[in-house]
């Protein structure tokens, strides 16, 4: 029997659900409103104790405070009460430099310097940059900028210098190694630094085949950016082309990172599939906002064994780099345990012109779900990536320094380029070049190629171990120099003290007197030399004078 409801029926249906919906929205809204008060009071309270510290201090303090300077120390002391060295505010006024470091562009003439010397010293011109172009070549010393000279400047100073504006000209005087001093104009320009390079240059240019009978190439990145993979790409496919690649030996060490997305599409070109990585906040409520990056199948380089270098200095996306292509069983890693800066940093401008605040928000992690980051204070934590087990290589870094000493003649651009270089022999790689980790992997690869798998190497101290006592030896020795330089630094204040106790007491010595000019006279009192004696050196009659009670004579001339 069908059931027929009136009109009225259903009308008065729809009306009883509208209100028991009324009801029940009404009913959130008093619970969800009170709450979010409660928790926007919970905000403002926290501002209380500042608002009435800041209160007592412009209304009374003893002289006008600064309310500019208030603000700033107290936005300091937030980030730094977070504790964690890659969280920073920037200043309004340091936000241009602030964007043109974070760009790593800049427009100069293209050169990697040294500062550490009493003029400005050239380390190597850059690959197709002004400056190679005017002629500076490596070894030679930068004496003047503009007409004001390097000597004893600070490099920032000199670096400031050297930037500007595109096509403007900056005069320098170079005093090349020969001796010989060239006053020389050059064009400033856009730089973009290459981010590849090879062990040895060879008429100017990289050499990227470590072994040519094998086929064993070589190709180091010193940083990640937009260009990087591009950079690589375009090498493995003229190495390819050129039957030069059987195997690769990829060196990140003290590759301190960089883009992300160049970290990943560097992995990517090795692999067809898998995890290569994923982002997630350590705050539990945010966990389920994690992203994950795949490889891609196209452009991938899969048919050569591939070998990544990393050290205690490999940071960030080369750590990024290593842990992909290890996790995922297409590299082996050799060298030390790395870095561990494995949190994702967000630049964010505040209102109103306030500054920008760069601070972590989520981590790194590999896709065997290790942790890349390294948290302060928790020295048992994994974190890192480790060298394959049986591929742990360490380097002091003493031994660090020699080997950048000894390589540096086979890496710039000059027109002396050492002679006969045997890449192909690890010997002289270990001898001439100093570098055993390098030497060991071009071993190594030898071994995989011709026997077609990886050798299986006696296990070793426990990485973390290893590098826990790497991290030592790093704060010992940082701490040595900084004895040495407060020992320099007292040293300074001797001296200054004593030059201004002299000065009180009419003793100095006169400006640019030198120590062949200088003697010493002993009179009577009607003025008669007794003797006289040369100085050898004036530090030495400084001392003298200072440790002795003299006071100055008067005499007529």
């Amino acid at each position: 029997m069908r059931t027929v409801r009136s009109r009225r029926s259903s009308m008065n249906i729809r009306q009883i659900i509208v209100s028991v919906l009324i009801g029940v929205l009404l009913s959130l809204l008093a619970i969800a409103v009170p709450r979010a008060i409660a928790v926007r009071d919970d905000g403002y309270r926290w501002f209380d104790p500042i608002v009435d510290i800041r209160g007592m201090i412009v209304s009374d303090y003893v002289s006008e405070p600064d309310e500019e300077q208030m603000q700033q120390a107290i936005i300091k002391a937030m980030v730094e009460s977070l504790d964690d060295p890659f969280c920073e505010y920037v200043r309004p006024e340091d936000q241009a430099n602030f964007r043109k470091n974070l760009s790593g562009n800049y427009v100069g003439i293209g050169a990697r310097i040294n500062g550490t010397t009493e003029y400005l010293s050239i380390i190597t011109p850059m690959e197709n940059s002004p400056a190679l172009e005017a002629g500076i070549l490596a070894g030679d010393l930068i004496l003047e900028i503009d007409g004001e000279s390097t000597k004893d400047t600070p490099v920032d100073d000199c670096i400031d210098r050297l930037l500007g504006e595109p096509g403007t000209i900056v005069n320098v005087l170079v005093r090349h190694r020969d001796g010989s001093e060239e006053e020389l104009a050059i064009v400033r320009a856009p730089i973009e630094t290459r981010s590849t390079f090879g062990l040895i240059r060879r008429d100017g240019d990289w050499n990227f085949v470590l072994d040519p009978e094998r086929n064993i190439a070589y190709i180091g990145l010193d940083q990640f950016t937009t260009r990087t993979s591009d950079e690589l790409e375009g090498i493995l496919n003229r190495l390819k082309q050129q039957d030069d690649l059987d195997g690769l030996i990829l060196d990140v060490r003290s590759n301190p990172g960089g883009a992300l997305t160049a970290a990943l599409e560097t992995a990517d070109l090795f692999l067809q599939e898998g995890r290569l990585l994923s982002i997630s906040s350590a705050r539990p409520e945010r966990k389920e906002r994690a992203r994950v990056f795949s490889a891609t199948a196209n452009g991938t380089f899969t048919d050569i064994p591939i070998m990544v270098l990393v050290d205690d200095r490999s940071a960030s996306a080369s750590e990024i780099v290593a842990g992909s292509l290890k996790d995922n069983d297409r590299a082996v890693v050799l060298g030390e345990r790395t870095y561990g800066k494995g949190s994702v940093q967000e630049v964010r401008e505040l209102d109103q012109g306030g500054g920008i605040l760069k601070f972590t928000t989520a981590y790194y992690y590999l896709p065997s779900g290790r942790s890349l980051h390294r948290i302060p204070g928790d020295p048992d934590s994994e974190w890192g990536v480790d060298p394959t087990e049986g591929f742990i290589v360490n380097e002091s870094i003493e031994d660090f320094n020699r080997r950048y000493e000894r390589r540096l003649p086979w890496t710039v651009i000059t027109n002396e380029e050492p002679d006969d270089p045997r890449t192909h022999d690890p010997a002289w790689i270990r001898e001439q070049i100093r570098d055993t980790a390098l030497a060991r992997a071009l071993e190594i690869m030898g071994d995989r190629l011709a026997d077609g798998d990886w050798p299986t190497l006696p296990a070793q101290d426990d990485s973390g171990e290893v590098a826990r006592r790497a991290e030592l030896e790093l704060a010992l020795d940082t701490r040595d120099r900084i004895l040495e330089r407060l020992t320099g630094l007292e040293e300074e204040i001797a001296e200054l003290e004593q030059r201004t106790s002299l000065e009180d007491r009419g003793l100095e010595l006169p400006e640019g007197l030198e120590s062949n000019q200088a003697v010493l006279e002993l009179r009577d009192d009607d003025g008669n030399v007794l003797g006289a004696w040369r100085i050898e050196e004036l530090e030495e009659l400084r001392r003298s004078l200072s440790s002795v009670r003299l006071e100055p004579v008067e005499r007529e001339n």
